[in-house]
């Protein structure tokens, strides 16, 4: 393996070479225990042998993929190599790292082991500060580094990437797995009922803000009228899509920039296919993607995406992978940025030279409550405190949109956020949705009426939610679209029966009168709105709420219910960058050296960001910014 992750393993290496073996009395056998892990149920599994332990295992657990998850392969891994529970954790998975760890002690003890000996870190070497030089280097080790980093190895140059944690994905793994792209041959093979057309036939209609703005209406037309020459049964194309995000993000972003990543959205999605990257062979809905274009990822979460990069940088040549390695600032020589000061995980200076240049992609910062708070809380957002959960993972808290304001790049749209209407009440999560109940459900107040449409954008659901009892919602359902709740799974790949038996929100019920009495609703009421529902879906007509999709009825028992409510999700403000990825100053003059991809950048979602687009943003715009960076230096 080519990856040389250095600094992450320098502790590991030395308590291999320098904890003794304390096996002496241990017990051989084979030894398990269940315990609470973060996000449930995680049992261990060690073999004792030989006075020492042979393996250590989680062989169940529901942690969150890549995050959780992968503190479950690593640590255990760590302990066995080093025979000692005196390891790293996973950073930005400490939480997971720890019970595994007192779970091992606890099955030392019972091996017979003297639990506080294995427990004695030794005395670490003093920390070497290091000092690299690449063609390239990248801050941030999600989606957008990641796709930086493929791209600019595929054309030859070096790279060095940093990542601040103990894991690589950042919040591009915790994601949903949607993508959005125009794709004529799956999209001519969608079950969609209603009119989806009538969003294109409205946004046609409407008076042009700018000359900009009339040209992609009639382009749009043009493709429209082309359309209906054909035998196909939905519309679709990049200037539609272009066109929808821009007017979905209230027409704030750098329309140019749209039209850029709609355009090479379904390119960007067969380069992520050509490296192995799987989805289902249908077109669905996601929440909030505001028209039926929407890929899946076969694999949970955004794990797909973020194998498909590791896999091919496994194999490339002139790549250094630093985790726990943490980018404080930009180094610049006469005007250009020329490399990056960093820190290791034990304080070490780690000072990175970039021959080529510096690309961020560090991310938004909706974990950061200060940061969302200063910039993002006003009159559409009035509390974005403590009290806000978030879906985002921990260490998304800004830091590299800072690094490029200190040295010149323009920010804008920072007041800019978007709250995600279906995350779990409690932690903010996404892996616990039910995969297509998102828009394929309905959405249910305390009172068993439906508010919103289901299949709008996510800033009015979410405002809307929050005004209702409890500040909260349920997502109906029915076995139209869960035949079987053992199959049924997730996004973070658990099943429904999992949570129907596991967690007492995800309620079922063999009559709709039974599980409104489950949830406390009047069932009259709840039976009405269901019966409503449905005969809008027969008939194919827009509803009160302006639904104009429709994908399954809600006929058929079993019937389920669990609650949702809104989480701050995604920021839209950062750096300012132009179609290369050129980081961009307040003339809008590029800054040498200096490139931005991903959600730290500020002009590609506006106002509100349409579900299914942050994957495209980091598809698209990282692998150009991986092409920039070497055909500006040649």
């Amino acid at each position: 393996m080519k990856l040389k992750r250095m600094l992450a393993w320098v502790l590991v290496l030395a308590l291999a070479l320098a904890v003794p073996v304390y096996g002496e009395g241990l017990k051989a056998g084979t030894y398990t225990k269940t315990t609470n892990a973060m996000q449930g149920p995680l049992t261990l599994e060690m073999v004792v042998a030989d006075g020492k332990i042979e393996s250590l295992k989680v062989t169940e657990h529901v942690e969150t993929p890549g995050v959780g998850g992968y503190a479950a392969e690593v640590v255990p891994q760590r302990v066995v190599d080093s025979q000692s529970l005196a390891v790293d954790t996973v950073t930005g998975a400490t939480i997971t790292s720890v019970i595994i760890l007192n779970a091992a002690g606890d099955l030392l003890a019972e091996a017979g082991a003297d639990v506080a000996a294995y427990k004695v870190k030794p005395e670490a070497a003093p920390a070497t500060d290091v000092d690299m030089t690449a063609d390239v280097v990248i801050v941030g080790g999600g989606g957008a580094g990641l796709a930086a980093a493929v791209s600019a190895t595929s054309k030859g140059a070096s790279v060095i990437l940093i990542e601040k944690t103990g894991f690589l994905g950042g919040n591009s793994i915790v994601a949903g797995g949607i993508y959005n792209a125009p794709d004529p041959k799956l999209q001519d093979y969608a079950e969609i009922g209603g009119n989806p057309h009538s969003l294109v036939e409205e946004a046609v209609a409407e008076e042009p803000v700018n000359e900009a703005h009339k040209a992609l209406i009639e382009a749009v037309k043009a493709d429209y009228e082309a359309f209906k020459k054909t035998d196909k049964k939905l519309f679709d194309s990049p200037n539609w899509f272009a066109l929808q995000t821009w007017n979905g993000g209230d027409k704030i972003a750098d329309l140019a920039i749209v039209e850029n990543m709609a355009n090479h959205s379904k390119d960007a999605l067969d380069w992520l296919h050509s490296m192995g990257f799987e989805y289902k062979d249908q077109i669905s809905q996601g929440a909030g993607s505001l028209y039926p274009r929407t890929h899946s990822a076969i694999l949970p979460n955004g794990v797909g995406y973020i194998k498909a990069f590791t896999d091919t940088l496994d194999k490339a040549s002139g790549y250094t992978l630093l985790m726990n390695t943490t980018g404080e600032s930009l180094i610049t020589e006469n005007g250009r940025v020329t490399g990056v000061n960093a820190v290791g995980k034990d304080g070490e200076k780690v000072t990175l030279h970039a021959t080529k240049g510096v690309i961020l992609a560090t991310g938004g910062f909706a974990s950061n409550v200060k940061l969302r708070q200063e910039y993002c809380e006003g009159e559409k957002w009035p509390d974005l405190g403590p009290t806000l959960p978030t879906s985002n993972v921990s260490g998304v808290t800004g830091d590299g949109i800072f690094m490029a304001q200190e040295v010149g790049a323009d920010l804008v749209n920072m007041e800019q956020i978007q709250l995600l209407h279906v995350c779990n009440p409690k932690t903010g999560h996404t892996y616990d949705i039910i995969s297509g109940t998102t828009v394929a459900g309905i959405f249910v107040n305390q009172e068993g009426k439906r508010f919103i449409r289901e299949d709008g954008r996510r800033d009015e659901i979410s405002k809307a939610i929050l005004s209702q009892t409890g500040g909260k919602m349920y997502l109906l359902f029915s076995a139209d679209l869960a035949p079987d709740p053992n199959t049924t799974k997730a996004l973070g790949g658990q099943t429904l029966q999992y949570y129907l038996d596991t967690n007492k929100d995800y309620v079922t019920a063999d009559t709709i009168e039974e599980l409104a009495e489950k949830l406390g609703m009047p069932a009259e009421e709840l039976k009405a709105t269901v019966d409503a529902f449905n005969q809008h879906l027969a008939a194919g007509t827009e509803d009160e709420f302006g639904r104009v999709t429709y994908f399954q009825k809600i006929e058929t028992a079993p019937f389920y219910a669990y609650p949702r409510s809104p989480a701050a999700h995604h920021t839209m403000g950062g750096v300012r960058i132009d179609a290369e990825t050129h980081a961009l100053d307040k003339e809008g003059n590029v800054i040498p050296g200096l490139y931005c991809a991903g959600e730290i950048t500020g002009v590609v979602h506006g106002g509100n960001r349409l579900g299914g687009n942050a994957l495209v943003d980091f598809t698209v715009y990282g692998r150009i910014a991986g092409e920039s960076v070497v055909n500006d230096n040649p």
